[in-house]
């Protein structure tokens, strides 16, 4: 993946609740955050780990009313990296690539499309409903938060309320813990019976790989009415280990 040399300011900071807080950014060198659902930066935090660049990814949500930023969600988590975006001071700058990501067809979004999200993978979710409510698309869209209970990531009555203010249908269930042995099994039946009950043409799936890296493969097969399955792996990514 190349590098772009593009460079973003902190606009703005909000702590939300214990764990997280949200960034709201604009680019100042490399051009504006337009079009943002289902697209990830890559921060360069500017830290150094021996010889290697510590860097994040996030994904994007576009800010109502302000054109061209975006804002992030930043998890405290105990490595370097989340730590330094924590500590970030508005105004600062960062070095990042982006935005990337192929989650939205080329023609837009199917007409009927589940949006899976585990854990932070909400994030995901919320860029592409709320994009999809500034331009007006018209696709029904069905979104569905599978989170370690408790998850102090982000407020689930917030998350829902946006969701819902996007006009955007939502389904919410906690399941086991990261490393629990039937995490995956529980989220697949659920994933499976919402896709069902939505008759969705198309899922979209984020969050953990190993929920989400299986239903390429799986749920095509399962369920023949969905012809496309888009994933983006935040963590347990299947294909990082082999590569």
């Amino acid at each position: 993946m190349a590098q772009s040399p593009k460079l973003l300011r902190i606009v703005a900071a909000e702590l939300v609740g214990l764990s997280t807080r949200v960034l709201e950014i604009e680019c100042v060198e490399g051009g504006a955050f337009d079009v943002v659902g289902g697209k990830y930066i890559i921060v360069h935090t500017g830290l150094m780990l021996g010889e290697k660049a510590i860097k994040r990814a996030y994904s994007l949500m576009p800010v109502p009313g302000r054109p061209g930023r975006a804002t992030i969600a930043v998890k405290r988590l105990p490595g370097l990296g989340s730590q330094a975006m924590h500590a970030v001071p508005v105004d600062a700058t960062l070095g990042f690539s982006g935005p990337w990501g192929k989650l939205i067809p080329e023609a837009g979004l199917p007409q009927r499309t589940l949006l899976v999200a585990t854990d932070t993978g909400i994030t995901s979710a919320l860029g592409i409903v709320e994009q999809q409510a500034l331009t007006g698309q018209a696709s029904a869209l069905s979104v569905m938060w599978l989170r370690e209970a408790p998850e102090t990531f982000l407020d689930a009555a917030s998350v829902r309320r946006r969701i819902e203010q996007a006009s955007a249908d939502w389904v919410q269930h906690d399941i086991g813990p990261i490393a629990g042995r039937l995490r995956a099994v529980e989220a697949w039946s659920l994933i499976e019976a919402q896709a069902r009950r939505f008759e969705a043409s198309h899922v979209i799936a984020t969050g953990d790989g190993a929920i989400v890296h299986p239903l390429r493969q799986s749920l095509p097969v399962r369920l023949p009415q969905v012809t496309d399955v888009r994933i983006e792996c935040f963590f347990n990514n299947p294909e990082k280990k082999s590569a």
